[in-house]
């Protein structure tokens, strides 16, 4: 089975290779990014350079993405360097890019260690399913809950149809927030829990967590590969809060979960 873009990745390895034995190690990204720009004008490959585009909802831009480089408008590359292996971050940075540019594929390019470092990540999107589940939550949905529960559900599955699953966390929770504020749902989209130690309050914690109506705290995350530490998490949060219901929506890798915690 042939490589994906075969030639052209051969040839930007190439680049790269070049780039990282006339500089050398220990420069910072910028740096390598615009030697890398002058290698590829010399072997002929067509680039676009901190490419911008943006994540718009119901009128309103949600979020920036910027792409280092686009090469041959077929491959997106996100340059680093740093002297650690990538990190979960950047792997999912540019597996948002490719979402966004709907691109197949992707390099990751670090020029901070001793010899570059190359990862490549193909893209296809994939069949997507949605689960829920508020078995933790029978007896606590009465009628103010559950009116409150439908409209939150309306606007996380609303976001789910338009955008799918790919980006990262705070993607979704500001696709969320503008989704409820078109729907006229009372909601803030932070909620301040007081952090109490032996019976006191020793200070107050904002949480990045939209509270809805003052009743259902909503945790908004993305690709975690163990929902147990947010689930955890939640009910320490929903504690503080004196909360009783708390919905975690996690835009995993495949599926979008719906999840129903209690303290």
């Amino acid at each position: 089975m042939s490589l994906l873009h075969e030639k052209l990745s051969y040839a930007l390895r190439g680049c790269f290779y070049d780039v990282h034995n006339i500089l050398g190690m220990g420069y910072d990204e910028e740096s390598y990014h615009l030697a890398l720009e002058q290698r590829l004008i010399k072997a002929n490959i067509h680039f676009q350079s901190k490419v911008t585009s943006y994540i718009e909802h119901r009128g309103t831009k949600i979020h920036q993405f910027i792409a280092d480089l686009i090469i041959e408008d077929k491959v997106i590359l996100e340059l680093k360097s740093i002297v650690t292996n990538f990190h979960p971050a950047h792997y999912l940075q540019l597996l948002s890019y490719l979402k966004n540019w709907q691109k197949d594929l992707g390099m990751l390019v670090n020029f901070g260690q001793s010899s570059v470092n190359v990862y490549r990540m193909p893209f296809t999107e994939k069949k997507t399913t949605f689960i829920e589940d508020y078995s933790e939550l029978e007896g606590l949905i009465y009628l103010d809950n559950r009116k409150c529960l439908k409209l939150l559900r309306a606007a996380i599955l609303t976001i789910f149809e338009l955008y799918g699953l790919g980006y990262y966390d705070t993607v979704y929770k500001r696709l969320v927030c503008a989704e409820l504020t078109h729907r006229d749902t009372l909601f803030a989209p932070q909620a301040l829990i007081p952090v109490k130690y032996d019976g006191k309050i020793i200070r107050h914690f904002e949480l990045n967590y939209p509270l809805i109506d003052n009743r259902i705290l909503c945790g908004i995350i993305a690709i975690k590969e163990d929902l147990t530490p947010q689930i955890y998490k939640m009910r320490t949060y929903l504690k503080a809060a004196n909360l009783y219901i708390g919905i975690l929506a996690h835009f995993g890798k495949e599926k979008l979960e719906i999840i129903g915690i209690r303290p």
